[in-house]
């Protein structure tokens, strides 16, 4: 699978929503794990799939205007409203219809949406190591980090290693905007419990050079 052949089948959105056969599914990570634009895009529906999830639970149509009173008879009910009023009306029912629409992404998938879980992870020389323990049943989880080297590399790559040195798996990341931390997006299923090691690595002219390590152990619940 290349990058147009992923956005022609809508591979990150089905992928998120599990609409994916487990043939497609395994096609799209070898994809995933080799295209920053699929990384990130995976990344932002997933934390927007989370928000909006919070969204719906927490907040009930009550609340929203508990004082509203509906006349015993329609008829002609927006007599009486200034074009202003009726101007915010109609953006308030356009922010409804998205609002059902981000409902409909978040609780239609198969499986439901899943918490993502975000962790920390702190460089090797400051000698904490961060337990990463997703949630039972979740398809991602987020490790972050600030940047702790100096200058600028073309591309970054963020590789995870077993406790024995092997490379378990790599993803192309951004590095951001100066001060913003750098987030890696996992699904769960790819790394099993145990030790691991976040490489972070940056090619310069002609080679690739590691950055930063971050390690962490990692508990499937």
């Amino acid at each position: 699978m290349d990058h147009l052949d992923a956005e022609n089948m809508k591979a990150v959105e089905r992928y998120a929503l599990g609409d994916l056969s487990v043939p497609e599914v395994e096609e799209f990570e070898r994809h995933f794990f080799d295209c920053p634009q699929c990384s990130e895009e995976l990344r932002a529906l997933t934390i927007f799939q989370e928000n909006a999830r919070a969204v719906f639970v927490e907040q009930d149509l009550a609340a929203i205007s508990p004082s509203v009173h509906v006349p015993k008879s329609a008829a002609g009910w927006w007599r009486g409203f200034s074009p202003l009023s009726l101007m915010q009306a109609a953006v308030v029912l356009g922010a409804l219809v998205i609002g059902i629409f981000a409902g409909y992404v978040v609780f239609g998938s198969r499986d439901g949406a899943q918490a993502v879980g975000e962790y920390p992870l702190y460089a090797q020389a400051r000698g904490e190591e961060t337990m990463v323990s997703p949630a039972a049943g979740s398809r991602f989880y987020t490790l972050y980090f600030d940047k702790t080297w100096e200058g600028e590399y073309f591309t970054y790559r963020a590789i995870v290693k077993d406790a024995s040195g092997a490379e378990k798996l790599s993803v192309p990341v951004n590095a951001g905007a100066p001060g913003q931390a750098i987030h890696v997006l996992i699904p769960t299923h790819k790394l099993g419990s145990g030790k691991y090691v976040l490489v972070m690595a940056g090619w310069s002219a002609d080679k690739e050079i590691e950055l930063a390590r971050f390690p962490y152990t990692l508990q499937i619940k």
